[in-house]
């Protein structure tokens, strides 16, 4: 199988995305030309550790790295966690000459990337994705970030790495709801972006869930790219990015009420059959193009919505999103399949809150 060699490129940075089987071999070659005589830390999850730590000690054998082990899951994404990354990096003689490795899923790239852009007001940072989430999506754009009772990312930098490699060995050890957590990104670029995909992962939904690497390493290339020609028009999210938040003012949202037990994917999918429902409502996607939707999430395996969720919960919880102005909580909407809404370089929008709960509601029955 190939390796698929993508490159980003802005008036601000400009690094490469490396995707194939076997190629950390080549993340190793990399840090020695880019980043010679630099102190090496590897930040990974306690879960990560245990299935690919052996791995990467290996191919960072000559480099001496320091490891930083974390508590996987949402709860590490903390004020708390980053100080003492950072105090372990200072007690380790950690300065400017530093390079962060962040192996794992998207926790650990957001947590890593948000250490890196701060430490020593800033040192460079690899990702190292072993979730097909972070392959597909976080890995890829510089999002940063931490989470506070109020809410998820509500803090955190736009910051970009200096490289990513995405091994899709890693892939073959992840738990199936792991992938499909994944899958849920994957689907959104679909609808949002490209109808040749969502209809690509229809026809071949029976290939992906059963992890043919061949589709899978199509799938991941083209969100690669779909991604890449967004964030090279909109680095800040200022405008054309915000179509990326696809089901994710809800999906946020229901993250928080269920205390970040929740895989992230499967929040999202159910905030895609919410925001498509709240799409057709207001009339601007066709009904069967929403039955579309709902059959494909239903496909790769997300489960219905639960009848008993506080719909009021979810609202109040909602107008802490990080797109919401005026405390008032902001959607993005589908035109049709492969194509989200737009006005005057907006692609977030208000929605009256009645409209939303009967839209909730309405999935709840579903």
């Amino acid at each position: 199988m190939e390796t698929i060699n993508a490159k980003i490129k802005s008036k601000e940075y400009n690094y490469q995305i490396f995707v194939g089987s076997s190629i950390l071999n080549e993340l190793a070659e990399f840090i020695k030309k880019y980043h010679a005589g630099k102190k090496i830390a590897v930040i990974m999850g306690e879960n990560t550790g245990k299935l690919h730590k052996p791995k990467i000690s290996k191919v960072l054998s000559n480099l001496n790295p320091l490891f930083i082990t974390v508590p996987s899951g949402e709860p590490s994404k903390s004020r708390e966690m980053k100080e003492e990354i950072e105090d372990n990096l200072l007690d380790n003689k950690f300065g400017r000459d530093s390079l962060i490795v962040a192996v794992g899923g998207g926790v650990i790239g957001d947590l890593s990337g948000f250490v890196a852009s701060t430490f020593n007001r800033g040192v460079p940072i690899i990702h190292v994705p072993t979730t097909l989430l972070a392959m597909a999506d976080s890995s890829i754009g510089g999002k940063t970030g931490i989470n506070t009772k109020h809410g998820k990312n509500l803090i955190g930098t736009v910051y970009q790495p200096d490289a990513v490699f995405s091994d899709m060995n890693f892939l073959e050890t992840l738990s199936d709801d792991e992938f499909k957590s994944g899958l849920a990104e994957i689907i959104k670029q679909g609808i949002i972006q490209d109808k040749n995909l969502f209809d690509f992962m229809e026809k071949h939904s029976k290939d992906i869930l059963e992890r043919k690497k061949d589709i899978l390493q199509h799938i991941i290339k083209r969100s690669i790219e779909l991604k890449k020609q967004v964030f090279e028009l909109d680095s800040h999210e200022l405008g054309l990015r915000q179509i990326l938040n696809f089901g994710h003012t809800y999906g946020h949202a229901l993250e928080s009420y269920n205390n970040y037990r929740m895989k992230h994917g499967f929040a999202v999918a159910h905030g895609m059959l919410v925001e498509a429902k709240i799409s057709v409502m207001i009339n601007s996607l066709k009904k069967d193009e929403e039955e579309r939707i709902k059959k494909m999430i239903a496909t790769f395996g997300f489960p219905a919505i639960d009848s008993s969720l506080s719909t009021s919960k979810i609202m109040e919880l909602m107008k802490s999103d990080k797109k919401s102005k005026g405390n008032k909580p902001r959607f993005v909407m589908i035109d049709k399949i492969g194509k989200a809404k737009s006005k005057d370089n907006n692609f977030s929008f208000e929605v009256e809150a009645s409209i939303v709960e009967k839209a909730i509601q309405e999935c709840k029955n579903d």
